[in-house]
């Protein structure tokens, strides 16, 4: 483990920040939560692998997906939902690919089919905590060279909201501050699931946020972050595909 990769410090700032959540608000089921996604996640990952390659390995990437899984559900639910999740987000990232590269974010899609599929709830943990994912988030996104994609969001995001902001005499840093920044700085990045080059980065981040958008609009309210997330991995698949 090398202090130096990205995935590794993103660990452990959500480690530490998930431990730091839990003592402040006396919530020690999230830390359960946290503990079962990371634990199924890392071992279906390490199973999928031994079972290719015969070595027995745990990586940096299934432990980030379980933190993330962590998060994002509600630590209310069964254990089991969440274990299933953790899963799910794995298998997918081994079996759903083009090209050698998985389509859908990994996390987004185990999330998205516990909550399809048997009633699951997200809590979305520290979603509104701009004031530490803001500056952290900014410092991951350089480092993966995923800026664009947040810029781009951001921007659409105000474009988008901002009649509404006036014709409801609303202050648009309300609506701001009301972004899911969890979503934004941690999920929406990842990097296997994004494109590399800074244009169809830019596309990218307006596809997710034109997504979420029209669906508030539609009264699509719950998930509409994972759907906007899937919906646009899928279209930058079939844009592969054609290219």
């Amino acid at each position: 483990m090398k202090l130096t990769s990205i995935k590794v410090q993103l660990s452990l700032f959500l480690g530490l920040f998930a431990a730091y959540i839990a003592f402040i608000e006396k919530d020690f089921l999230f830390l359960f939560a946290i503990f079962i996604a990371v634990l199924f996640s890392a071992a279906t990952d390490t199973l999928i692998n031994y079972l290719k390659n015969k070595k027995i390995t745990v990586t940096e990437s299934s432990i980030v997906t379980g933190l993330i899984i962590g998060y994002v559900l509600s630590s209310q639910g069964s254990w089991l939902i969440i274990a299933l999740a953790s899963i799910f987000a794995i298998v997918s990232k081994h079996v759903i690919r083009f090209r050698k590269v998985h389509i859908f974010n990994p996390a987004a899609l185990g999330i998205f089919t516990v909550v399809l599929f048997f009633g699951a709830y997200t809590e979305w943990k520290t979603a509104y905590s701009w004031y530490i994912l803001v500056p952290i988030g900014i410092y991951f996104a350089s480092r993966i060279k995923r800026l664009s994609i947040i810029m781009s969001f951001f921007i659409t995001s105000l474009f988008l909201h901002a009649p509404q902001a006036f014709l409801h005499n609303v202050s648009l840093l309300d609506i701001v501050a009301y972004l899911n920044y969890f979503f934004i700085f941690v999920m929406m990045i990842e990097p296997r699931t994004t494109p590399v080059r800074s244009s169809s980065q830019i596309l990218f981040g307006i596809g997710v946020a034109t997504f979420i958008f029209a669906f508030y609009q539609f009264g699509v309210l719950l998930e509409a972050e994972l759907y906007a997330l899937l919906g646009v991995n899928f279209l930058g698949a079939l844009l592969r595909k054609k290219t």
